[in-house]
């Protein structure tokens, strides 16, 4: 009787430890799931943080661009030997992080020809990522 007993312990402990290594593996795979769950959350928002930040940029470009623009009309409308400039900006004059640049050129009117301002806007400055617009108009007729 106690050969049985002692049988039916061992048995008992078998399935014990058959049921804990079940329960270890089904904690793996749900603790895999989670983790999959969240490395994709996270590529998501860096993905998105990127997009946004793209967004930003392009935004200010153009934002400098239009101001470039405006100041070449600006100047030549109160000097007609204006012939453009440079115009450098900080980047805490900046809603970014980086500094902007624009270049002004003027090519004057001619007998022949008319004038044309050319306007290009850079930003962040000398970055990998860096953004470029530009854009040319004519000058208006004094």
């Amino acid at each position: 009787m106690k050969t049985r007993t002692f049988m039916n312990r061992r048995i008992a402990l078998a399935r014990s430890n058959e049921r804990s290594g079940a329960v270890i593996i089904a904690a793996l795979v749900c603790l895999l799931v989670v983790m999959a769950i969240l490395g994709t959350m996270l590529r998501g928002t860096l993905r998105n943080y990127r997009y946004m930040r793209s967004e930003r940029d392009l935004r200010q470009t153009e934002l400098l661009l239009q101001g470039g623009s405006d100041r070449a009309v600006n100047r030549l409308a109160n000097d007609a030997n204006y012939r453009g400039e440079t115009w450098s900006l900080p980047s805490d004059a900046i809603a970014g992080g980086g500094d902007g640049r624009v270049t002004i050129e003027i090519t004057p009117a001619t007998d022949k020809a008319a004038g044309n301002a050319k306007v290009l806007a850079e930003y962040p400055l000398g970055g990998e990522t860096s953004i470029r617009r530009s854009v040319v108009f004519q000058i208006p007729a004094q």
